[in-house]
Formats: C-alpha cells, structure tokens, sequence
C-alpha cells in the first residue's frame, strides 16, 4: 500500500506521519508557497518542508507554483 500526503505540514498531515507510514509522495499546502518571492521568512518556513522529504526519498510537490521565483 502507498500513502500520498495532501497539505503536508499542516494538521494532521504533519512530519510525524514520515516516520509512522510509508509515505510515497506529498503535496505542500499552498500557504507554505504563496509568499516564497517576497518574503525570505516564508523561504525559511517552507525549505524544511522539501529538504526533509527528500531526504527521506519521498516525492515533493508544492501546490500552487506559479511563478520562476516560486519554483527557485
């Protein structure tokens, strides 16, 4: 069985859930990438939220992307 994490990083979808499932991929709530081109605090909040995952081999996406600054 794998288990896809929607708005990870808030709730209930939160790190913890790395360590108890088997976690194939997760999506970061857009709240976490909405200021990421203005505002450096938002770049420091959400780094952990892509940096962990990968490290741990699971698949990162990051809703609401819409600018090249956003995906920088």
């Amino acid at each position: 069985m794998e288990i896809y994490v929607d708005d990870f990083a808030t709730a209930y979808a939160a790190f913890n859930n790395l360590k108890n499932f088997l976690v194939k991929s997760l999506k970061i709530d857009r709240s976490f990438v909405r200021d990421l081109a203005n505002a450096p605090i938002a770049r420091r909040i959400a780094q952990p939220r892509v940096v962990i995952p990968h490290g741990l081999n699971v698949r990162t996406i990051a809703e609401g992307i819409e600018t090249p600054a956003q995906l920088q």
